[in-house]
């Protein structure tokens, strides 16, 4: 789908459907195999909804949508084993799921080519990887295929004009937002509108970030805050990775933007519940942290400023 170069050099086809969080938690295994295998065509396999993110990362030579339809979804299924029967110097698995597994059996294994992951009967076999971080995980796959590890530049995510909203400074970033599927992973709306009015009384502006489905809980925080002003389904990722660089600090539940604050390098504060486990799903950023309560509902907005001190958002 985006640029193709060399065509007589390695080619390694490289596994990560999603979701978001993941995909930029993968960001320095990306960049480690870019900087490492320079003239190898690198191919990404991922779902549609990352494709336009895909292309515009500098890692990737070509992109397959893979939206993982049923197995009963005969071309779909045959459009697949196409691709993986192609002559592939390595797969690198970093999804490592039943869907990546089912690929494998199914259309590589014949093949003996190599393939770095967890699926058993696989050439190249990762390490037990229980309580390693996903970031970890990753990085571990992509040096067992003999990458050297870098560490992500992200020039090509931050190099826009900035401050497209022209929002008053300083200012910092709340993400009340997570999976659809998982409304359990959020702070209640009166509890960010009540960190909103501690933070705005150290003179910082709260604005609030998301997607349309975002909405309704930007209202009520906004409705139960006057400091709080939302721009949530104004932005898109790039226009957002612009907001976050110029932030104090940036808090939110366990969602792709929070991890895409901390990669940036903001003060970056991930709120945490059950649903979440700290040990695979912390984020990573050089000043990146977590309050983790198995009630997310327990974490109080004094918690969360005296951390955003620690890691000197404030």
């Amino acid at each position: 789908m985006i640029k193709q170069k060399n065509t007589d050099c390695n080619n390694y086809l490289v596994i990560k459907h999603g979701a978001l969080g993941d995909i930029f938690q993968g960001l320095d295994a990306y960049e480690s195999l870019r900087k490492s295998f320079s003239q190898a065509n690198l191919t990404l396999l991922t779902s549609s909804e990352f494709a336009s993110l895909a292309n515009l990362m500098p890692y990737f030579d070509s992109v397959i949508i893979d939206d993982r339809s049923p197995i009963y979804n005969l071309p779909k299924i045959f459009e697949m084993r196409s691709y993986f029967q192609k002559n592939w110097t390595a797969v690198i698995d970093l999804q490592c799921s039943k869907r990546t597994s089912t690929y494998f059996n199914w259309f590589y294994k014949k093949t003996g080519g190599k393939w770095y992951g967890t699926v058993r009967g696989c050439s190249h076999p990762m390490p037990n990887l229980t309580d390693l971080n996903n970031r970890e995980r990753m990085l571990t796959a992509v040096k067992m295929a003999g990458a050297k590890e870098f560490k992500s530049n992200l020039s090509w995510l931050t190099r826009y004009t900035k401050e497209p909203f022209g929002l008053n400074k300083p200012y910092c970033v709340i993400i009340p937002g997570s999976s659809p599927k998982k409304p359990s992973k959020r702070w209640s709306a009166e509890k960010y509108a009540e960190l909103s009015d501690k933070i705005y009384q150290y003179g910082i502006i709260p604005y609030v970030v998301g997607t349309k489905t975002e909405i309704p809980i930007a209202k009520e925080i906004c409705t139960l805050s006057k400091a709080a002003k939302s721009i949530v389904d104004s932005t898109n990722l790039v226009e957002l990775a612009q907001i976050f660089s110029d932030a104090q600090f940036v808090v939110g539940n366990d969602t792709g933007p929070t991890f895409i604050a901390a990669i940036i390098g903001v003060p970056t504060l991930m709120l945490m519940g059950a649903d979440t486990n700290p040990t695979l799903s912390a984020p990573r950023g050089n000043a990146a942290g977590h309050i983790y309560k198995s009630n997310i509902q327990a974490i109080m907005p004094e918690e969360v400023i005296d951390k955003m001190h620690q890691l000197g958002g404030l």
